[in-house]
């Protein structure tokens, strides 16, 4: 059975009742569920009666949870994948918000852009193995941009001990951090004044708030800013 795209499913336009809307969603839930149970069971070469025994169930049962067409307790799903040695992977989503309920943290819980499966195809890797290179990838490049930026701070560079005497009660470690966020924005005048509110340390990284501190001390913070930034840049490259 193949899976269609869920993101695209879910954009369809089915209803404007909720109540029809939310009955689509289980029933997507539910058919793509009982395929997965199935199709695990049949991998491990075990027919609906010997899965049953090892539950402790009838046939009945397993045959039941196994129906698209059936109502579901949690508890008894758990304990048929249990019984496979597989998990429930679960996961809340709202808006751009993703909350993970299951205890397994190293697994993709939501689908891809067909893009990435394309690259993944490409490398000839699954999504998941393609994902989690990328992901081992970033955070090592993360790692040693932070490292660099950290080394950069201890040095007798005459911009780090500028920095250094604005970080108050901060650590060159929590100043390393705020800068790699500077960093990743894509506006220079953004990396400009975000780098600025990191050195003045009373506004918020991102933020483009020009009016938290006297006017001397502002153009000072913003040629530090200017200073700090050409550094990064040769440094960094």
């Amino acid at each position: 059975m193949k899976k269609p795209n869920f993101q695209a499913w879910l954009q369809q336009k089915v209803s404007d009742d909720s109540e029809v809307i939310l009955a689509g969603k289980l029933e997507y839930l539910r058919l793509y569920l009982t395929d997965a149970m199935r199709e695990i069971r049949n991998k491990a070469g075990l027919t609906q009666t010997q899965l049953a025994k090892k539950l402790g169930v009838q046939q009945a049962a397993v045959s039941k949870l196994e129906s698209a067409l059936k109502e579901h307790e949690l508890e008894s799903v758990l304990h048929y994948l249990h019984a496979l040695g597989a998990d429930l992977l679960v996961a809340v989503k709202q808006g751009d918000e993703l909350y993970q309920a299951s205890d397994n943290e190293g697994s993709l819980l939501v689908d891809v852009p067909d893009v990435v499966a394309q690259k993944a195809l490409a490398a000839n890797m699954s999504v998941r193995e393609y994902v989690r290179v990328a992901i081992e990838k970033f955070s090592s490049e993360d790692d040693g941009l932070r490292t660099a930026l950290v080394k950069l701070l201890e040095s007798d560079d005459s911009v780090a001990v500028k920095v250094r005497a604005r970080l108050g009660t901060r650590t060159i470690q929590e100043v390393a951090v705020e800068l790699e966020k500077c960093l990743s924005l894509f506006e220079e005048e953004d990396r400009l004044f975000s780098v600025k509110n990191v050195l003045a340390a009373n506004v918020a990284v991102g933020e483009s708030n020009r009016g938290t501190s006297d006017e001397i001390d502002e153009i000072e913070l913003l040629d530090l800013a200017e200073e700090l930034l050409r550094k990064l840049t040769e440094v960094l490259g």
